[in-house]
């Protein structure tokens, strides 16, 4: 019995050293970015679709991620230690499912985009992301949201009004809440590119 304790606390620290040796930290504890790197300012990111203002939600969403994280400071254009910019280049609101009528029942949302970082002084490349791809599925008729879903419970929609509310109605608010998701999840991932290379 003494044995096997013993083996369990030999195991369990040979695990921990080698998760440390391998360089493996928990998200939001690592900094691949150079030492001097403290500010960031946000150069242009170009809206290349037709998903009107995704462009502005999308650095809005990584001002917020790394505003929450605290390891760099958002500073004004042109003040910035590192300048992030890039360019949406793909969105797409697809349907997924259908019913028997071939009706859609299910869409996906879904968007990429090109970024960089660069040492304001000298443009030197810091990180780069190309294709970097966000997806969401979201429900277009009122039989196939789940009022109860921790996503719907976040909406300003209420259960009791999607009846009064056309398919089209419905899945546009839907496909609205379904874009703000895919932002704030490619956000924190971008964020965690940038400055982990998870």
């Amino acid at each position: 019995m003494k044995t096997t304790a013993t083996r369990s606390r030999l195991l369990a620290a040979a695990s921990l050293w080698l998760l440390a040796g391998c360089g493996y930290n928990f998200a939001g504890t690592g900094n691949r970015l150079p030492p001097e790197i403290h500010t960031i300012s946000f150069g242009t990111i170009q809206n290349a679709t037709r998903e009107g203002g995704i462009d502005k939600q999308l650095r809005e969403a990584i001002e917020d991620e790394v505003t929450s994280r605290g390891r760099l400071e958002i500073v004004e254009v042109g003040l910035g230690d590192a300048v992030l910019s890039g360019i949406v280049r793909d969105y797409l609101s697809r349907p997924i499912s259908f019913n028997s009528r071939d009706e859609a029942l299910q869409y996906q949302a879904s968007v990429a985009v090109d970024l960089d970082l660069r040492r304001r002084n000298d443009g030197k490349l810091l990180w780069k992301a190309v294709g970097q791809r966000g997806t969401q599925d979201f429900s277009a008729v009122p039989g196939v949201v789940v009022t109860s879903s921790s996503q719907f419970q976040q909406q300003t929609l209420d259960a009791d009004n999607i009846g009064q509310l056309t398919d089209i109605q419905l899945s546009e608010s839907q496909r609205r809440q379904a874009n703000e998701a895919l932002i704030e999840v490619l956000a924190r991932d971008i964020y965690n590119q940038m400055m982990e290379d998870f």
